[in-house]
């Protein structure tokens, strides 16, 4: 065998290796907390954050960071935008006490923590798809706001929203904002155990649930790592009767 034909089996040796390795997790921090994507394909934005303030017997500002991610596939329009803010450390002094009401409404999904006085607070809320301007102008943070419109960045024409945060006594906090088309979610087929209002998509909810025990074990491991569950995209299921009269 030649020098040239070993060569270029070697060289397809190496491509088909490199085809066959799994997609890398794209790993960034965000304040306490180490946030690790299933796939690399995100960008990070770093947006301004003066800290989150608090009161009682004691006032003062956590300081804290945000950053919105961006997914950019080889699609035109983003799969998804991630906004997570997070401390960057603790409360200097006192301890934060929440009152919480966490329910479903006739126009979104939540669950979480309510009542008066504890020690930590959590809630995750799913709303359905809206048209994306329209989800952006309403559900998103103003810092969010401010950059769409610096940098034009393009939409698709609908996302829904989820929404999970997590809060403990020491100021220790973990807020994450994602919106996604329709069409991601978590992979299962099965129907979430309760019902949901109109637009609510089960998808959304199961994986909903994943983030907001991410969000948790997040909150209270020391390292702060924060693993996004995976978005699997998929299109609506359509099933069409072509005999209607059976």
């Amino acid at each position: 065998m030649g020098l040239d034909s070993r060569m270029r089996q070697t060289a397809a040796a190496v491509v088909l290796s490199l085809s066959l390795q799994p997609v890398l997790a794209a790993e960034f921090s965000v304040g306490r907390v180490e946030v690790v994507f299933p796939t690399d394909d995100w960008r990070e934005v770093v947006l301004p954050d003066k800290g989150r303030a608090y009161g009682g017997d004691r006032g003062g500002v956590i300081e804290s960071e945000t950053k919105l991610f961006i997914q950019a596939p080889s699609g035109e329009h983003p799969g998804a935008l991630v906004l997570i803010r997070a401390n960057a450390a603790g409360m200097r002094s006192g301890r934060m006490i929440y009152s919480t009401s966490c329910e479903t409404s006739e126009y979104y999904f939540a669950e979480g923590d309510a009542g008066f006085q504890a020690r930590a607070a959590h809630c995750l809320v799913v709303f359905p798809a809206y048209a994306s301007e329209e989800v952006m102008s309403k559900l998103a943070p103003p810092v969010v706001l401010d950059w769409l419109r610096s940098s034009r960045a393009q939409l698709p024409k609908s996302m829904a929203t989820i929404w999970s945060r997590h809060s403990v006594s020491t100021g220790t906090f973990l807020d994450v904002h994602v919106f996604l088309t329709p069409q991601a979610g978590a992979a299962d087929d099965d129907t979430p155990d309760v019902k949901l209002p109109s637009g609510v998509l089960p998808q959304h909810v199961r994986w909903g649930r994943q983030l907001k025990e991410a969000v948790r074990s997040s909150v209270y491991s020391i390292s702060g790592k924060l693993q996004i569950p995976s978005m699997d995209i998929k299109p609506h299921k359509l099933v069409l009767n072509l005999n209607p009269g059976n």
